[in-house]
């Protein structure tokens, strides 16, 4: 049956892939509808209007640090933002953040990734709920599916960084569950629109003096847009569906201790075509699991341990009745532990030291099942030499069982001014990516016999507060060198460690946050980079980017959020030039005691692009919805 609507996607050897029923989503709608019966919301008390706090930085020292004391590049964004920008995906967020590229290769559920500074997608780690996702087969991640439900905060931390070990080669992008609020909170969210777009959420956050809940579960579906540009026009479009299921259980304990399981599942299936072609039948479905185990405890006044278990299932499944090619199924797991002691050696001192060992599978159906193990250690020291003046040294070290030992070492150093408005920062440090299953093991091409690739950054930067206005100016440059890259050699037809390059640029960010409604941010950022045998610019690199978010609240009732991007001076694979693009995307609600009407429309100008050449991308999408929430 030629009809990608049925999204009947089936196995290379035959049998139907059982579609799910949703059990969990019924289950979850029946939790919401009850438990706020389980508990009585404390009256809350009268509060002062909110300020605006300094932001904590969790990810840059792997420890919570103001960012007025963070020496990285880093970038913060919040619930509240989240929530007035409603997107549907986190790679919507990240396309404003300074130093990020994300390119989308088609419409809805199409492989989406993510570059930093100029480095590949396979060179950026991402982390949810601390757990590492980046496949082992592939390398990188498929952004196309994580979905924003439930998600109360996202940092993306800019340059090699030592610490994390494998795939922080550009930076790391954590990404962290919603975690429950005393009283109970119940919501509900459906929207529909362009491409017979539909979505639907449920959601629920409660705590009590010991226990907090988060529950999250989406439907999401469209019709999209046809995958691929095809010379006539397009005969169909290409629909998708996700499923996504979140949860974070935690509870404290014995004073100080605190326990937190967390779980993330998504089950995507997308309709794909061929290589300049439709495709009637071809299907494509992604699954994955993540869950996390995090126990923190005091122990003393000076010592606080923290161990995480964490765990990676993620499957690709391609099938295709009409040819061969298409039908594969590829697997990635991870398996990680790690510990790590905050000690405190005496008020402006903190050391850290971890431990951490994982064990990564990846098999491709038919061709290949390895698996490889990796044990690490890291040591950091963070000083406050002053109140002003902040370092921080780590030093790492890892052991993979496949090329042997790498070592990779971090420094950064923030030093603010007298009047408290303004400060240099800046870090150099060294990072690697492990060579992936695909490039050790696919039969004919890979060689087990690969080094790790490695690179050496530097940034520095300056950032100033305007007076008393609520703005911030920061403008960092940056310089990354890539060495032992890993490319498919068309001499030998394998893969070999022949590539060097570089990137260099710089950041620039005004953001002004005068109160907790309103916040416009511009940024801007240029990146040089270069292949160093051929001279030429890295593929689908912009050498300029400019984005744009405004965050208004100008009524008690009416908010709204606009995002621009700007896009220029790309080139493709095959050097030829790119065109520019603008995107804007725009969202407005209104609220009614506990109903939220809100619009929202994406590529508010219909520009016709391509972040990917051959891949279409969606014109103009209008979406209405309403939310419901009740305390």
């Amino acid at each position: 049956m030629n009809d990608k609507r049925s999204l009947d996607v089936r196995r290379p050897w035959g049998g139907a892939r059982r579609r799910p029923h949703l059990p969990w989503l019924y289950a979850a709608a029946v939790v919401l509808l009850v438990a706020p019966l389980a508990g009585r919301q404390d009256e809350e008390a009268e509060a002062e209007p909110p300020t605006v706090a300094e932001e904590i930085v969790v990810s840059a020292n792997r420890y919570e640090v103001p960012a007025s004391e963070v020496g990285s590049a880093v970038t913060v964004i919040e619930a509240d933002e989240i929530e007035r920008r409603n997107p549907v995906a986190v790679l919507d967020l990240l396309r404003t953040v300074p130093g990020t590229e994300v390119t989308h290769a088609g419409g809805p559920g199409k492989i989406a990734t993510v570059r930093m500074r100029g480095g590949s997608g396979a060179q950026a780690l991402v982390l949810v709920d601390g757990v590492r996702v980046n496949s082992v087969t592939g390398g990188t991640v498929d952004f196309a599916h994580l979905l924003a439900a439930n998600i109360e905060r996202i940092e993306v931390l800019r340059g090699p960084q030592a610490t994390y070990g494998s795939e922080a080669m550009t930076g790391v992008v954590s990404i962290t569950t919603g975690r429950g609020m005393k009283g109970w909170r119940l919501s509900g969210t459906g929207e529909t629109g362009t491409h017979d777009h539909r979505r639907f959420e449920l959601g629920l956050l409660g705590a009590t003096d010991r226990w907090d809940v988060s529950v999250s579960a989406v439907d999401l579906s469209t019709d999209g847009v046809s995958h691929r540009a095809i010379e006539g026009g397009a005969v169909e479009d290409d629909p998708y569906e996700n499923q996504t299921l979140s949860t974070r259980l935690g509870a404290a304990f014995a004073g100080d201790g605190r326990i937190d399981l967390r779980a993330r599942s998504y089950r995507g299936d997308t309709a794909v075509d061929g290589f300049g072609l439709e495709d009637l039948n071809a299907m494509a479905a992604q699954d994955e699991d993540t869950i996390s185990l995090t126990v923190e405890k005091g122990l003393g006044s000076f010592w606080r341990q923290t161990v995480r278990i964490g765990r990676t299932d993620a499957t690709l499944l391609g099938t295709d009745p009409d040819t061969i090619w298409n039908n594969y199924e590829i697997r990635s797991e991870i398996r990680q532990i790690d510990l790590q002691s905050d000690i405190a050696l005496g008020t402006n001192n903190v050391l850290n030291l971890g431990l951490g060992t994982e064990n990564r599978r990846g098999a491709s159906v038919g061709t290949f099942d390895e698996e490889a193990d990796l044990d690490s250690w890291f040591v950091q020291d963070q000083w406050s030499i002053t109140d002003d003046v902040h370092v921080t040294a780590a030093l790492r070290g890892d052991e993979h069982s496949t090329f042997g030992s790498e070592t990779s070492h971090r420094v950064t150093v923030s030093g603010g001014w007298s009047d408290g408005r303004g400060r240099l920062h800046g870090s150099y440090g060294t990072a690697f990516r492990a060579p992936n299953f695909n490039e050790l093991y696919f039969p004919f091409s890979g060689d087990p016999n690969l080094l790790p690739e490695t690179t050496e950054g530097v940034d520095i930067g300056v950032q100033q507060r305007l007076g008393d206005s609520g703005a911030t100016l920061d403008l960092t440059w940056f310089d990354i060198d890539f060495d032992q890259l890993i490319e498919f050699d068309l001499t030998s037809f394998t893969f070999g460690n022949v590539a060097r390059a570089s990137s260099s640029g710089a950041e620039f960010s005004l953001r002004y946050r005068p109160n907790v409604s309103t916040s416009i941010e511009l940024s801007h950022t240029w990146n040089r980079t270069e292949d160093k045998a051929t001279g030429n610019p890295l593929a689908r690199r912009p050498k300029n980017r400019t984005t744009a978010v405004a965050q208004l609240q100008p009524t008690d009732r009416f908010t709204a959020a606009a995002m621009v991007a700007f896009v220029s001076d790309r080139t493709d694979s095959d050097g030829a030039v790119m065109d520019d693009y603008t995107k804007v995307d725009l969202h407005l609600s209104y609220s009614l005691s506990w109903l939220r009407p809100f619009v929202r429309i994406e590529n508010l100008l219909d520009e016709d692009y391509f972040e990917v050449p051959g891949f279409v991308t969606p014109g103009r999408t209008i979406v209405v919805g309403l939310r419901l929430q009740r305390r």
